[in-house]
């Protein structure tokens, strides 16, 4: 992996971000906001933020995905976050250091802010306030319905699941992951993807080939999809 390091990519923001939780802010709030917000741009496996590392910003993608990294009672996990949300949320709460290790897993763009800045933008800004509240309950949700998913659903549909909201999140059906991540994202076993996988590619829902993967089939994962998928995508209308 490799550091993002500041270079020509940093600009002063301009306009309505294309970051759904900044746009859902009250238009006296992101004009509040808005001076303080830099656009960098996201390239392919640079890391944003060490684990247990300060949490220097805050990050509002508006294109492209990030990935965050964390190890719960020993076993890896894998969270991806895409435009409907941002990453560094809990230091709104005062939480200093980061459990996560950020890395961009998608390339695309994000508006960045400085994390003391944006704690003390959250204590002055309701809708600020009221958007971080909104993002936190949906990942716990998330958190939560995921691993009901992981515990009752098939390989199959859970992995037809996972393709289509990590394709939702990152705007495109071509995505940059390894079956590993993949194993991470469902809670399966790394051979359960590899022989799921390889059947989704017979049948042409999707290509794959070294960690790049195209959706060629929307519809057929549609319906391989568990519940789960409806449930999600009817939550964000």
């Amino acid at each position: 992996m490799k550091r993002w390091t500041p270079g020509g990519a940093l600009k002063k923001s301009s306009g309505r971000a294309a970051n759904q939780l900044l746009a859902d802010l009250s238009h006296s709030d992101y004009r509040r906001v808005s001076p303080h917000l830099q656009s960098i741009t996201l390239a392919f496996a640079a890391v944003l933020t060490e684990r247990n590392a300060l949490v220097g910003h805050v990050y509002f993608p508006t294109s492209g995905l990030i990935a965050l990294h964390t190890a719960t009672i020993g076993r890896p996990s894998l969270a991806m976050v895409g435009s409907e949300g941002m990453v560094g949320s809990s230091v709104a709460a005062g939480v200093a250091k980061s459990e996560a290790l950020v890395v961009v897993q998608g390339e695309g763009a994000a508006m960045r802010l400085h994390a003391r800045r944006f704690r003390l933008l959250v204590e002055r800004s309701p809708t600020l306030q009221r958007q971080i509240h909104r993002h936190t309950v949906d990942l716990l949700r998330r958190a939560s319905q995921t691993a009901v998913c992981n515990d009752v659903h098939r390989t199959e549909a859970r992995l037809a699941r996972c393709l289509l909201e990590t394709s939702d999140r990152a705007g495109t059906r071509y995505l940059r992951v390894t079956q590993e991540q993949l194993a991470h994202l469902i809670g399966a076993r790394r051979s359960s993807v590899s022989i799921v996988a390889t059947s989704m590619r017979h049948r042409r829902l999707i290509s794959y080939a070294r960690g790049h993967l195209r959706i060629t089939d929307r519809k057929g994962l549609r319906r391989l999809a568990c519940a789960c998928y409806r449930a999600e995508w009817l939550s964000r209308r």
